[in-house]
């Protein structure tokens, strides 16, 4: 109890705030406002524009602007900040680091995508994206159902005898509500997508479900899931579409810009190969292999992914 009441008065305390802010504000710092040009030598000038732009990097996170002997403190942190860094730069400290060499990367590539490549598309440029990638935006098939549940849990190796039994039961007119053993499932699921089924139910359960002939208006199983064996009706069905437009527009704009900036680094990465002689030393058993005739491009160059 002791404990708690003093956490709580020192959550009331300013001067916590202040420090917290301070911490927060050169932790984002530090990502965002990293040193203008190569350090060098032993003089450092803090101009006036960094020491506003450290003002309004706290205003935006205390939501006020900070006092003369506030602003003194930050800044004191941001000197000795520049010294620490010189320091760990003169040492070396940066060399073989991976976190150093992709923040270097990040900050070049962000150089490269220029304005050109951010440029607001207009709904013609959009449309005629949508037309040559239409395939990726396509509205997939939808189903909404109804379902009851024979657990395994409850009812062990007897759920799928115990579920056809109950679905015969709910063809000749059963009330749903009134059989079935509880579970975390929904009991109705609105039109949802075979992926979401899957994340639901299970892969096994959404295949046998989006299976099922269109015109199927019964109620059919057992299907199974991890839980147990289910009995299904299908209340309505939506067919894959093509997508509308205006409906995917924010989506196709993000996907435009976000391709523009790719191209411009790609191009520019390319020119700078040309700069380089390179060669890999392939282990074994790689070097035994042939070089692929396709090789799988990563989504983002520092996010580890690759594309399929």
């Amino acid at each position: 109890m002791f404990g708690e009441r003093l956490l709580s008065r020192a959550a009331r305390e300013p001067l916590v705030h202040f420090f917290a802010v301070a911490l927060v504000l050169f932790a984002a710092y530090s990502v965002l406002h990293s040193a203008d040009q190569e350090p060098s030598g032993t003089s450092i000038a803090i101009t006036q524009g960094r020491v506003n732009q450290i003002a309004e990097s706290f205003r935006l996170l205390a939501g006020r602007m900070p006092s003369r002997a506030e602003l003194q403190a930050l800044v004191n942190d941001f000197i000795d900040e520049e010294i620490d860094y010189r320091e760990a730069i003169a040492m070396g400290l940066d060399a073989d680091d991976t976190i150093v060499r992709r923040r270097m990367r990040q900050k070049l590539e962000f150089l490269v995508e220029d304005a050109d490549a951010s440029e607001e598309p207009s709904d013609a440029q959009l449309a005629a994206w949508l037309e040559q990638h239409v395939t990726e935006y396509r509205v997939p098939e939808r189903i909404a159902f109804r379902q009851i549940l024979a657990s395994h849990d409850t009812r062990g190796a007897r759920a799928a005898t115990d579920a056809a039994a109950l679905r015969d039961k709910l063809n000749a007119g059963a009330n749903p509500e009134e059989l079935g053993d509880a579970s975390m499932l929904p009991a109705v699921l609105p039109l949802t997508t075979r992926e979401g089924v899957t994340t639901l139910f299970g892969e096994t359960f959404a295949r046998h479900v989006f299976e099922q002939p269109h015109a199927c208006e019964d109620w059919f199983g057992p299907v199974a899931s991890p839980l147990g064996a289910h009995d299904v009706r299908i209340v309505s069905r939506e067919p894959a579409r093509d997508p509308v437009f205006a409906d995917v527009r924010d989506q196709l704009r993000s996907d435009w810009i976000e391709a523009r900036r790719m191209a411009k680094r790609e191009e520019f990465q390319a020119r700078l190969r040309k700069r380089y002689q390179v060669t890999v030393d392939w282990p074994e058993p790689y070097a035994s292999q042939p070089a692929p005739a396709r090789v799988p491009q990563l989504r983002r160059p520092l996010d580890g992914g690759v594309a399929e």
